[in-house]
């Protein structure tokens, strides 16, 4: 969303946020960084969960709890931002030579380190690391399942429903997140034109951006508990704010998702 305001209308229309005050031309690249960094380290916290209450189901109880939950999401979102605190010093507002309006621009002598130093950083911790740990934990995940459950009566259903999540997820990670990474590391190497890298790093972002919105549906399409209970939860709403109003329909969404974290901690229980 903060993508969707600071560049698209930039690359569309030419206007773009960064370049109407001195404030904005700061706090628009961290802020934008943060909260992708943090919606990145956030999959990698749920995998580590996930992987958590398969392998160590004793230590579910005492460390998946909603006060953890809590306390990782802050975490992740002060860590992220003070990965990127030095972009808030590195942008300033110059004359631009030839329309001569201002605009946000890196000056020179951050240049080397924006052009050199950054892209490896980016690539290591948002890239890297997170596809790393994603990999290993759904492999640990899947590997658990089915040399623990694989004797069971419920072996079939559950080693194969949540075999399809974990590696929807992952690769749905993987091919969404990665590639920009990469580009983004080797575009100078790249035998194109500046204007040809610039629409295909756009792409490759619209896909990495598409990662934090597809989960939903991954869920959805290879879950049929979680579906289930995504259709009661809008069916719930809709008959509620038919017959009463719209506070009935926030309560029956509270009861549902109640209802569904209910039976959600059973099913992890049988696991």
């Amino acid at each position: 969303m903060v993508a969707s305001v600071a560049m698209y209308p930039g690359y569309g229309w030419g206007w773009w946020l960064d370049d109407t005050s001195t404030l904005a031309c700061h706090a628009t690249w961290p802020i934008h960084e943060t909260l992708v960094n943090a919606s990145t380290w956030l999959i990698v916290a749920f995998t580590v969960e996930r992987c958590v209450v398969v392998r160590f189901p004793l230590l579910k109880l005492r460390l998946c709890t909603p006060r953890n939950a809590g306390l990782c999401c802050g975490s992740l979102l002060v860590l992220a931002f003070v990965k990127n605190f030095d972009l808030f010093f590195v942008d300033a507002l110059v004359v631009d030579s030839h329309s001569g309006g201002a605009i946000c621009s890196v000056p020179l002598q951050y240049r080397d380190y924006i052009n050199n130093y950054r892209p490896m950083i980016i690539f290591v911790t948002p890239c890297v690391i997170p596809t790393g740990v994603v990999i290993v934990c759904n492999w640990a995940i899947i590997r658990t399942l089915r040399r623990e459950l694989m004797q069971t009566a419920i072996s079939d259903s559950i080693i194969s429903h949540t075999t399809v999540t974990c590696l929807a997820v992952s690769f749905a990670f993987i091919v969404c997140v990665v590639p920009a990474h990469v580009f983004y590391v080797t575009m100078p190497n790249w035998p194109m034109s500046i204007q040809n890298q610039h629409y295909t790093f756009g792409s490759l972002v619209l896909l990495q951006y598409a990662n934090h919105a597809v989960n939903l549906f991954l869920y959805s399409l290879t879950g049929a508990h979680f579906r289930c209970e995504l259709i009661a939860l809008f069916r719930s709403c809709t008959h509620r704010w038919r017959s009463t109003s719209a506070v009935g329909c926030r309560m029956a969404s509270a009861t549902c998702m109640c209802l569904f974290r209910r039976e959600f901690g059973i099913d992890l229980e049988m696991l």
